[in-house]
């Protein structure tokens, strides 16, 4: 492959880091993901810099495989952050149009975007971190998405805002700053991943989309089309880990390997038993369990757990469980446990599947599309491209290469 300069999205996840790097086919109208890697990082903890040392390295290590990978240099980096540091908040903005011809410009919903941008309270240590149109209201006409070239006399934009702890940002960008590499636009992971999984019927028929990480699960809840919530909980895949840890007196290493080779989240139908032995937490004891103990004992309960958490949420919404004809989606690593979805079905009453990324929209290996850890790194290029008109924040400016770039984007999807 010709050397060219790349676009990475870059995951700050629970415990590690996730970077997938491509460019954009002008002519196939395609995003290409040429590369993706993982690293540990002792630095972060659930989307949270704890340590600005180890974070730098880990970033580092991800930038200097993913370009060794490739053959090529990383240009623009697109950061998806997550985590409890991360608030939602609702505000509304109008504005009047007093031009002649009364059409909706790009300036239009500028002005109703900073309108509502004004309405927003945050504290002294915090920023916006995007600002999410919902739906456009013209001239008391709901429901619109796209009001540009539309006529009318007024216009109002409801929106969801997400406001981010400065000081966190600031230890991310410092950390990438000091291994060379610099934040060049930013996203909200959740988003992200939901932009390239869930279709467009799934969205207007509402739908689910549980991106199941290591700390932390996050929800964004579509409704008619819209995201009408987005919430995270502290509980995930690792919980089930350290769960095993702390029965079978193993490290977190083994309980990891244990979960698994041999993890389920429930006991199923054709479920077969089995004994199986792993090394003590001492690395040299011999011990035995079996996949029924492992399974009914361990994991089902925390499975359980996050299943009432992540109920109660959805029905203390404005829409509830009753909003799902289109299913629910899942995503991130934690994805993976063998009768997971089976055990979202039971629960509540739709139907469950595990997310890919559209392959008519990203292509990119076989090994990279399907796994789901990569699914917001992949999400971070493209959400940028495919909803530059529909936020902004304070730290970024777009070049015009962008701008072009998002035009197409804006025409196949």
């Amino acid at each position: 492959m010709a050397k060219q300069t790349l676009i990475a999205g870059l995951d700050i996840g629970s415990n590690k880091i996730c970077c997938a790097a491509g460019v954009c086919d002008d002519e196939a109208r395609l995003i290409k993901i040429f590369g993706a890697v993982s690293v540990p990082c002792d630095g972060i903890k659930a989307g949270a810099v704890i340590d600005i040392q180890e974070t730098a390295i880990s970033i580092g290590e991800v930038f200097e495989k993913i370009e060794k990978i490739t053959g090529s240099r990383i240009g623009n980096v697109v950061v998806a952050v997550r985590g409890n540091f991360i608030k939602s908040k609702s505000s509304r903005g109008v504005a009047s149009i007093s031009h002649s011809e009364r059409e909706i410009t790009q300036e239009t919903v500028q002005n109703a975007l900073e309108s509502a941008k004004k309405q927003i309270k945050i504290d002294s240590d915090q920023e916006i971190l995007q600002i999410v149109p919902r739906e456009y209201i013209l001239n008391q006409q709901k429901g619109i998405q796209n009001p540009i070239g539309m006529e009318g006399t007024y216009i109002e934009v409801d929106v969801h805002t997400f406001v981010v702890s400065s000081s966190n940002m600031g230890n991310i960008a410092k950390a990438m700053t000091s291994v060379g590499t610099n934040l060049n636009y930013r996203v909200y992971g959740y988003l992200a991943a939901s932009s390239i999984l869930v279709t467009k019927e799934e969205k207007e028929l509402s739908c689910l989309v549980i991106d199941f990480g290591g700390l932390t699960t996050g929800l964004v809840h579509f409704v008619d089309g819209i995201v009408r919530h987005v919430d995270e909980i502290s509980n995930g895949s690792d919980y089930i880990t350290r769960d095993i840890g702390h029965k079978l007196r193993a490290s977190y290493s083994i309980s990891k390997e244990i979960k698994e080779m041999y993890g389920a989240a429930f006991v199923y139908k054709d479920f077969k038993n089995e004994e199986f032995e792993y090394k003590g937490a001492d690395g040299r004891t011999t011990r035995k369990c079996d996949k029924l103990e492992l399974v009914s004992g361990i994991i089902t309960p925390r499975i359980d757990r996050i299943l009432y958490e992540i109920k109660e949420i959805v029905e203390k919404n404005d829409y509830g469980c009753e909003f799902l004809s289109g299913g629910i989606i899942l995503t991130g690593g934690g994805s993976n446990l063998s009768g997971l979805a089976e055990a979202f079905e039971k629960v509540f009453n739709c139907s469950v599947r595990i997310g890919v990324p559209d392959s008519n929209k990203i292509v990119c290996p076989n090994e990279i599309l399907l796994d789901p850890s990569y699914t917001t790194a992949i999400g971070a290029i493209a959400y940028d491209f495919l909803n530059l008109r529909n936020y902004f924040d304070d730290k970024s400016s777009k070049s015009n290469i962008f701008l072009k770039i998002s035009k197409w984007f804006e025409e196949i999807f």
